[in-house]
């Protein structure tokens, strides 16, 4: 991916003192740099000169940030497109960097791998075994800080690939819960996950997704974070039960925050 060479091309009028000479007559020590052509009657050449631009090896980033419960199809799929990569990019004089950030209860972050050599430590990050909660949100976020960290690459040159099912139910960098109160054979309970949907809205098909986004964003300004508690910690504050039909829980809000 070599720039192409760029031609310039200026004019450039000679004046010399009046001397009885053809233009014909004058040779020139051109340099291999540019090109002239003769004098005219009126004493001007057109000079070209040939400017060649420094190569410059192409860089990009991508990050590929994964749920830890990804199938096992999907990451070999994943592996089979970063391979049909690695051998294109053999072929040119580009380079490609690839960070690997998996998720469960919080990202799991493994940096940065050049895709020309490092394949085999990228398929033992993609395939590492990591258990324990959904925290679709840290995911993301981890992976945004790897691309912002790396200044070296244009951001128009930097992707990111997410992988998800899409159910989660922590948010924030350190997992992060709603004490959302809901009732289970006539016990009233508080504590935090995916089934947290279907208790509050049941069976139903899945929403109008810019409908429900907006309605949470609107709940979420007065209800603030004043049920949130770390994720494995004792909430010191609980929903009320009878708000928890119109309050956010740990599904809501992760959502919304992915």
């Amino acid at each position: 991916m070599k720039k192409l060479i760029c031609l310039l091309t200026v004019f450039v009028s000679l004046f010399f003192m009046q001397v009885p000479v053809k233009a014909s007559d004058i040779n020139w020590d051109i340099s291999k740099s540019k090109t002239a052509t003769q004098l005219d009657e009126n004493y001007r050449s057109q000079v070209t000169l040939s400017l060649p631009a420094k190569s410059e090896k192409l860089v990009s980033d991508v990050v590929f940030v994964l749920d830890k419960s990804t199938s096992t199809q999907i990451e070999n799929q994943t592996l089979d497109m970063l391979e049909n990569l690695q051998t294109q990019i053999s072929q040119t004089n580009a380079k490609v960097k690839v960070g690997i950030v998996i998720f469960n209860k919080e990202a799991n972050v493994f940096g940065w791998f050049d895709l020309e050599n490092d394949l085999d430590d990228i398929k033992k990050a993609i395939f590492k075994e990591i258990t324990s909660g959904t925290n679709c949100h840290a995911g993301l976020l981890a992976g945004k800080e790897l691309l912002d960290q790396d200044q070296e690459v244009a951001a128009k040159r930097k992707y990111m690939v997410f992988v998800s099912d899409g159910i989660t139910y922590m948010y924030n960098q350190k997992a992060t819960v709603t004490a959302w109160s809901f009732e289970n054979d006539g016990i009233v309970a508080s504590w935090p996950g995916p089934d947290n949907w279907n208790l509050k809205y049941g069976q139903e098909d899945l929403p109008d997704w810019d409908n429900y986004l907006t309605d949470v964003k609107e709940k979420l300004a007065i209800q603030g974070d004043q049920y949130d508690y770390l994720y494995g910690e004792t909430p010191t504050n609980i929903m009320p039960l009878e708000e928890s039909k119109e309050g956010l829980n740990s599904v809501d809000k992760a959502l919304y925050y992915t």
